[in-house]
């Protein structure tokens, strides 16, 4: 199995070839383009794949094509027109284009091969080679290259993911052309790799049981041919939605608001929580009046038409837009578009201990509303339910037992979901 690592934008385009077989066919190698500190490997891999031994095949070379520079002029739409040319003009039946790119510690190399015959590009190969060793790569590719044109194309199209949140499973189907041995399926939690090998199978459908709701997983498909990877797919990503499954009593969580006040450990924190209470004083709601409310809120939850949502991992202030995210990991995420805590922010002059402490201890009251993706710090993303949220409340003291006379109410801006909340009142 080849492994198929991370490519990074500074690549080079490594080579062109064109081979001669039996019956006339030709291949043609053409000396990598690289970034200057891969220039030795590069003169190391050409000098290999011109010396690579194919049965019937003959192999040329040269030393640039000037209309061709990297993998990315492969994509354009002009490239098969300019690449047929220069094939017309070589007689060369092949053209197979190979990339190197930096990883750590090692480099990686993408080989496509394009056949003049189908005007296109007939196979995709990824490896990979220590600084040391990048002569090894060519001995790989002659292996699959014997393969390719001695026997028929094997190609892997529509690979296709879907979740199944009610088996907690994702399946993975695609369509296989040529006489292939086997095939692999390949995962990662990002698209770009590094990618692992999950399973090995022979039929065109595979169904992975292994995954977490909410994490969004990135699958390949690789034609096998004697152990050897003969053609790989795009990827395409999946996920299995994540259930919400607290459903939590109002009544309930405010039975746990017992805790005294914080103790302060010293005078400074002393006057620190005086001056924030000072702060937010003015924001309290009547007690009477937060009662009221409280059981206004308590009818819509016993009717299905709020959730009540609390105990936050992390809490995101899009200050643009004035709008609040609340995020349990791996769960769900609340939003809440008001402009109070953004208020706050600038009237304690930016304290933004006092507002995420407020955030954090609050619970919110939000109704379902399709799911949001979210991406954390090392790239990897899930896909979350989303609640659009009415408004929080929340206190000082992490659940306050005198939590009545001291809770702050941030309702929603949102226009929609405040007259959406009215005619549920007069359900």
């Amino acid at each position: 199995m080849i492994p198929l690592l991370k490519k990074i934008t500074y690549s080079c385009l490594c080579v062109l070839f064109s081979v001669s077989m039996l019956n006339a066919k030709t291949l043609t190698v053409v000396f990598p383009f690289c970034p200057e500190d891969l220039n030795d490997q590069s003169s190391i891999l050409f000098e290999s794949l011109k010396n690579m031994t194919i049965e019937g095949v003959s192999i040329d070379s040269i030393q640039n094509v000037s209309s061709l520079h990297s993998m990315l002029d492969l994509n354009d739409d002009s490239a098969r027109s300019s690449i047929k040319k220069f094939s017309d003009k070589r007689k060369s039946d092949y053209v197979l284009f190979s990339e190197l790119s930096h990883s750590v510690g090692q480099i990686n190399i993408e080989y496509k091969l394009y056949s003049r015959e189908n005007n296109n590009f007939i196979a995709t190969s990824f490896d990979w080679a220590l600084y040391n060793s990048i002569h090894l790569s060519a001995k790989t590719l002659e292996k699959q290259l014997s393969l390719i044109l001695q026997t028929k194309i094997i190609k892997i199209s529509n690979v296709v993911a879907l979740g199944d949140s009610s088996l907690n499973q994702i399946t993975i189907n695609f369509e296989a052309y040529g006489n292939s041995s086997s095939y692999a399926i390949l995962r990662s939690l990002l698209k770009d790799g590094p990618y692992d090998t999950i399973a090995t199978i022979s039929t065109t459908t595979y169904t992975d049981t292994d995954v977490q709701p909410g994490t969004v997983y990135w699958y390949k498909v690789q034609a096998l041919q004697d152990g050897f990877a003969i053609d790989s797919s795009t990827p395409v990503s999946a996920y299995i939605t994540p259930e919400n499954k607290e459903n939590l009593d109002l009544d309930k969580v405010l039975s746990q608001y017992k805790k005294p006040e914080e103790k302060p450990q010293d005078e400074e924190q002393k006057a620190l929580i005086k001056e924030h209470i000072d702060l937010i004083k003015p924001q309290y709601m009547n007690s009477v009046k937060l009662r009221i409310i409280m059981q206004v809120v308590k009818s819509y939850i016993s009717r299905g038409q709020l959730t009540v949502l609390k105990d936050f991992d992390t809490v995101i202030m899009d200050t643009e837009n004035n709008v609040v995210y609340f995020i349990k990991k791996n769960t769900y995420v609340v939003k809440l578009e008001t402009k109070k805590p953004f208020d706050l922010l600038t009237t304690s002059n930016y304290d933004m201990e006092l507002v995420q402490r407020l955030l954090l201890n609050a619970i919110a009251f939000g109704a379902q509303d399709g799911t949001i993706e979210v991406t954390d710090e090392e790239g990897y993303t899930a896909q979350l339910p989303l609640y659009q949220s009415i408004g929080i409340a929340t206190t000082y003291f992490k659940e306050y037992k005198n939590w009545a006379g001291n809770t702050i109410l941030w309702s929603t801006s949102n226009k929609e979901i405040r007259a959406k909340m009215k005619e549920y009142s007069n359900q």
